[in-house]
């Protein structure tokens, strides 16, 4: 297990092939940095503990879903940790009240929430709380998010001073739901990895039209300026409207793809960036093709 994030004395741990984002999701705690994703394994499979602590409640809700006639349960897991309480949701468990969840044991399986969109992986969404506040939809806790100074791994992929960053690479999976693609030319800090624009690693999903998601955030410990301009900074991270930027993505014939987005998050191991599609089933790009992102730094920012 390797640390993920921290609050205080509550470190948050995850598996070692596991990656996570702290401003992916439209929780309305991501907003305020006070919630993690770590995402891993798939719909059904084990979910283990990111923490050590009793658990001192569960909660099974319904949740929103656009679909007539399919019932979305959610579950809250409310994990006591010292003076602290560990809220974990998007998994079923299976321990009780009472219980003691051990730090990487399993606790429970992974489900697919009403929350989710479609081309979302299986993960669990970890908040630290006050004890009398932890069945609250908003927080205000941020966390300690464990990225350093980012370097760059690779030559090539971005120009700092035209604003244009550039990721080439292969389809790697392609679905209905989503396509994977492998860019070479990726950044680390050592611990997390990831893709970067001026010298901060890429944390949410980007749009290349319009889509709910509206801003995305940038993680790092620089001198420099960050190369978007910024609504809220939150210790290391900053975060930007999506809408200061543009997106955009072409085939190996520089041909533009009709895409919904990108979304970037940080990995243990090697980077991915998930291509979504306009809508469930569209056309994407298959396995082996060569795919280009782009982001524009100077197109649409906002003043």
């Amino acid at each position: 297990m390797k640390l993920a994030a921290a609050y205080k004395d509550v470190k948050l741990m995850a598996p070692d092939d596991a990656a996570v984002s702290f401003f992916k999701s439209p929780f309305a705690a991501h907003d305020t940095g006070s919630a993690i994703d770590i995402a891993y394994g798939d719909f059904g499979s084990p979910a283990s503990s990111p923490v050590d602590g009793t658990v001192v409640d569960i909660r099974e809700f319904e949740t929103p879903t656009p679909f007539k006639e399919r019932d979305f349960k959610d579950y809250l897991t409310a994990v006591r940790c010292g003076d602290l309480i560990v809220r974990i949701m998007h998994v079923k468990p299976f321990v009780n009240v009472g219980d003691r969840m051990r730090t990487g044991e399993d606790f429970g399986t992974f489900i697919r929430s009403g929350y989710f969109y479609f081309w979302n992986s299986s993960h669990l969404h970890v908040e630290v709380r006050m004890p009398d506040e932890y069945l609250r939809a908003r927080s205000n806790m941020p966390l300690d998010i464990p990225v350093g100074v980012v370097r760059q791994a690779f030559l090539g992929g971005a120009d700092a001073d035209s604003g244009i960053f550039d990721f080439t690479g292969e389809v790697t999976f392609s679905s209905k739901r989503y396509a994977l693609i492998d860019c070479p030319d990726y950044s680390t800090d050592g611990h997390f990895n990831g893709y970067s624009a001026g010298g901060f690693l890429l944390d949410g999903f980007i749009p290349a039209c319009e889509h709910a998601l509206h801003r995305f955030g940038l993680v790092g410990n620089t001198r420099n300026a960050p190369p978007f301009d910024c609504f809220r900074s939150i210790g290391n991270s900053f975060m930007v409207y999506s809408s200061g930027v543009k997106l955009s993505v072409f085939d190996g014939q520089n041909r533009a793809l009709d895409v919904a987005g990108a979304s970037f998050i940080l990995f243990f191991g090697k980077p991915l960036i998930k291509l979504v599609p306009v809508r469930y089933g569209e056309s994407l790009p298959e396995c082996g093709d060569l795919v280009s992102i782009r982001i524009n730094a100077c197109s649409g920012r906002q003043k």
